[in-house]
């Protein structure tokens, strides 16, 4: 299982709003992180798509995609592997 945190993937700030919200014109919907069916990280200026399988203390998920590279390899990494990553990894996510 591969890890975020030792893979170096990108972190928010402590108290930094993620781009999707800061960003948003429309009006905001609330709702729980805990309820996100799928997360963006980020590695450098790459995003990896996540589909969130486990939530307890951290999270587990499966790597669906990468943007803005096309193809089911980024840097060792591959579609379907597994990923380990806490809160801070999150820069979008959607229910």
């Amino acid at each position: 299982m591969l890890s975020a945190t030792e893979l170096r993937f990108s972190t928010r700030q402590g108290g930094d709003l993620p781009a999707w919200v800061s960003n948003r014109p429309q009006r905001l919907q609330i709702w729980a992180l805990t309820d996100a069916k799928s997360v963006t990280l980020r590695l450098g200026s790459e995003s990896v798509l996540v589909r969130v399988r486990e939530r307890s203390s951290l999270f587990v998920g499966e790597i669906s995609g990468f943007e803005p590279s096309v193809g089911a390899e980024f840097q060792g990494m591959r579609v379907g592997d597994l990923i380990v990553f806490n809160e801070a990894h999150i820069f979008a996510a959607s229910p």
